[in-house]
């Protein structure tokens, strides 16, 4: 049973995505689709400066520390090696509270090392990093070949005496856009020969900006006025595997908890400034100071001598840095103590990821719009509200109405159809079911439910409107279609189409004059993900369609609340020329889409191309489109 711990699968499934068309969550003006993500599809990019955060003193569990920083090394298999290059660092860490925090990622290892051993007693966590370092792992049309690199790494690692492994870095993911939808949905989400699984990855970076403006400007720009961080963003590779001013954990998919890596890490400032750059340390050091105003977590990338990118003294300077400078505020963890942590203060010890690796029913959701993130927790154990209280610094637990989880009698998990929505003027969460055991519309009121008697009341469309059926997804979605703070119902299953506005007066659903554009569902007839996702593509500041199975796509833009998606822009059957790539595939997987700075981007076994980068050969895993050629394909060769 000790192996079914090693962590929390993604469920990274939905159909029905929300992008801003700018990076970063939604600002003021789109707060009511501030909670589309929790019904939407797998998006590892999807949270940003307007986003709910996730403070240190939330999950930290000790008065006082405000800033948590996490330093990660990768590609171990020599553990001397290693132990040459860690041993002023780990010493250095020790000298703080006799603890070695640091967390070691490996492609494979010799599990029975005696330096293991040494290095699990000082305080470090041996962590996954596929086995055989495939950049990209997703490559050459082999989705097995990903899946067993994947699974070999975390079976190794796991049978380390006293290791408990939860955490995963993708090779590669500082210099490619090795991350992807796919790589969640295929690979993160499943278990292991063995039956291990994860619960935290750290594949994502993250960028610090001038956006955002609790920083000081001389934090995030150069004395030439340069972005400070920007500059490290590798333009030739088209790198896009980064959230901007977003330094707090978050839940990618519902079921794994995603710690971002700061821009830079010692790879990006090789790129940049050359080996060993003093610029680059003094660029980390900034990252440091920056996450400490906004009470994160810095989590620095770094690599061994052998790759000559950075020295052990550096970081030993930053360990200094961050001493000096914040004290007893700066404490240093693993990712397993951060996982730890999370899981106990903020989920009150309910992990995202039940035993078997299925959904544990566990949502990260701002629940009373403060900009903190609550709890709810709704499986056939536990149904708990837990609300953050920034004035008083702790959790407040209170009952939640529903199951988010139901069980079938082989012990499987279904997600049961509660979908979460903004139907309140004060921006507080409602939730919405319909299925065999549950039904009904509960508003919160910044402390607890109430349930509104006729909130399903006007919902039908060749029947009552469900949620889910026999755990099968339905299609419905609330979403803010004329943005007014307030989310409208969409329904598109091959049996129902209809999008409703909530009147809150009468208490009820009124039916609007239109529907999906034709032949467009949010689900297929199994409930699996259709292909249909919400995007602003002509940044209009409304959410059109864009439509793509393996059979046909489509692309409407929306005209009004009473229009709809009246204007049709492109459609097509395949094959075509320029036609708008997969969204999901025959099977009903994902095909590795999403949407992030006005590009529409694939990462897949099947995508990519080799250029020439300073007389080298580099692989750029991604086809990535922009905007205006989603709306004008000929817009590629203007």
């Amino acid at each position: 049973m000790a192996a079914r711990w090693f962590g929390s699968v993604v469920l990274c499934c939905f159909v029905l995505a929300y992008a801003a068309g700018t990076a970063g969550g939604a600002a003021a003006a789109d707060a009511g689709n501030r909670l589309v993500y929790l019904d939407a599809p797998c998006d590892p990019y999807y949270v940003g400066l307007h986003a709910a955060k996730l403070t240190t003193p939330q999950w930290i569990g000790e008065p006082g520390v405000e800033l948590a920083i996490v330093l990660s090394i990768d590609d171990m298999q020599k553990p001397a090696v290693y132990e040459t290059f860690l041993r002023p660092i780990l010493e250095r860490l020790k000298k703080i509270d006799g603890r070695a925090p640091l967390s070691i990622m490996t492609p494979h290892v010799d599990a029975a090392d005696p330096q293991l051993q040494t290095f699990l007693n000082e305080g470090v966590s041996v962590e996954s990093h596929t086995y055989d370092h495939p950049c990209p792992c997703l490559e050459k049309g082999d989705l097995a070949r990903a899946k067993a690199t994947f699974d070999r790494s975390i079976d190794v690692v796991a049978t380390i005496p006293g290791n408990r492994p939860v955490a995963f870095r993708m090779p590669c993911c500082d210099s490619m856009n090795s991350a992807s939808p796919r790589f969640f949905t295929e690979l993160f989400n499943k278990t292991t020969p063995g039956g291990n699984f994860l619960g935290m990855d750290s594949s994502v970076f993250m960028l610090l900006t001038a956006n955002d403006p609790a920083l000081p400007r001389a934090l995030v720009r150069d004395a030439d006025l340069r972005p400070r961080f920007g500059k490290y963003v590798p333009a030739d590779r088209q790198y896009g595997n980064f959230v901007e001013d977003y330094p707090y954990p978050y839940v990618i998919g519902r079921l794994c908890w995603e710690m971002p890596s700061a821009i830079p890490d010692d790879w990006l400032g090789n790129n940049l400034h050359k080996p060993r750059n003093p610029l680059t340390v003094a660029d980390m050091k900034a990252a440091i100071d920056a996450i400490a105003i906004k009470q994160g977590v810095f989590t620095l990338t770094f690599h061994p001598h052998t790759h000559n990118w950075i020295r052990n003294g550096q970081i030993v300077e930053i360990v200094d840095h961050a001493v000096a400078k914040y004290g007893r505020k700066v404490k240093f963890f693993s990712f397993r103590e951060v996982y730890d942590r999370l899981t106990g203060n903020v989920l009150g010890g309910v992990p995202l990821r039940a035993a078997n690796g299925q959904d544990n029913g566990v949502r990260l959701v701002d629940l009373d719009n403060d900009g903190t993130m609550d709890v709810v927790i709704g499986n056939e154990k536990t149904r708990q509200t837990r609300r953050w209280s920034p004035g008083e610094r702790r959790w407040i637990v209170g009952d939640f109405p529903v199951p988010l989880v139901t069980v079938d009698s082989a012990g499987n998990r279904h997600e049961a159809g509660v979908r979460f929505g903004v139907l309140q003027k004060s921006g507080h969460a409602s939730i919405l079911v319909r299925n065999e055991k549950a039904a009904g519309l509960w508003h919160f009121d910044g402390s607890q439910w109430a349930a509104d008697p006729r909130g399903l009341a006007g919902l039908e469309a060749n029947g009552p409107i469900a949620t889910a059926r026999a755990g099968r997804d339905r299609g419905v979605r609330l979403v803010d279609l004329d943005r007014d703070g307030v989310c409208e119902l969409i329904v598109g299953n091959p049996g129902q189409q209809g999008v409703f506005r909530w009147l809150p007066d009468r208490h009820g659903w009124e039916r609007l004059p239109f529907t999906l554009p034709e032949g467009v569902s949010i689900v297929d007839g199994q409930g699996r993900d259709a292909g249909c996702r919400l995007v602003d593509v002509d940044e209009d500041g409304h959410l059109d369609v864009v439509f793509s199975n393996p059979e046909r796509y489509l692309l409407a833009l929306f005209t009004s609340i009473e229009e709809g998606w009246s204007r049709k822009v492109r459609s097509g059957k395949r094959p075509q020329q320029d036609e708008i790539p997969m969204i999901v595939r025959a099977d009903g997987t994902d095909n590795g889409v999403w949407f992030q700075r006005r590009h529409l981007w694939v990462q897949n076994e099947d995508t990519g191309r080799d250029v020439q980068i300073g007389g080298q050969k580099v692989r750029i895993p991604t086809d990535s489109r922009p905007y205006p050629t989603l709306l004008d394909p000929a817009a590629r060769t203007k």
